[in-house]
């Protein structure tokens, strides 16, 4: 069991100041890996997510009430807590391949191409970045992903909270990450209402 807190937000257009942060940081939506996850259809269950990963199975459950805040004055949002539970699937479970092979009982997949990177504390207590392949035992997940989902292309950018410990970041970081990109509250949310939304048509 983890836990987490997460904001996200997500948009037709890119953010080109995210972007260019990324490529500083030598990160291209071009150049890093991308995989396809497979969600279970919840309508109108903004605080449950149940998806198949690269054969695990990952529940997630919001907790509590959606804390309102922002990341800079042109970043408002919800903060979400989250709580997520993954299982590895058998190998070659016969119901795992009838979602993600044959397409049956109507699973959601989302292509995702996804640079991130990994915010720390460092020996200095002043925060720094690290791949996203290490594994501090606290620290925050910076992302940005484009999805492609119902023939459609989507951007998220998100910050995901993780460990033993909240950190806290540096305004100036989050500043320079962000630069002038206007992230509405309105396009606030996280996968399962996203997903909701889509289903139903709603953007």
């Amino acid at each position: 069991m983890f836990r987490s807190k997460e904001i996200r937000w997500f948009s037709k257009e890119k953010h080109p100041e995210i972007v260019q942060w990324f490529s500083s940081q030598g990160l291209t939506l071009e150049g890093v890996s991308s995989r396809t996850d497979f969600y279970l259809p919840l309508p109108d269950k903004h605080d449950i997510n149940v998806k198949l990963r690269e054969g695990n199975i990952e529940i997630k459950h919001r907790l509590g009430e959606r804390e309102k805040g922002k990341l800079t004055s042109k970043a408002l949002g919800y903060f979400e807590d989250w709580v997520k539970w993954s299982f590895n699937a058998v190998n070659n479970d016969p119901l795992t391949k009838a979602i993600i092979q044959d397409k049956k009982y109507n699973w959601i997949p989302v292509h995702k191409t996804r640079m991130g990177m990994k915010v720390v504390k460092g020996q200095d207590g002043h925060c720094q970045l690290v791949p996203m392949d290490q594994f501090p035992p606290f620290g925050c997940q910076v992302e940005y992903t484009r999805i492609q989902v119902f023939r459609k292309t989507w951007f998220t950018f998100g910050l995901e909270w993780f460990g033993e410990k909240d950190l806290n970041l540096d305004t100036s970081l989050v500043q320079e990450i962000l630069g002038e990109s206007q992230l509405e509250e309105m396009d606030n949310m996280g996968y399962p209402e996203f997903l909701s939304r889509l289903s139903d048509k709603q953007f």
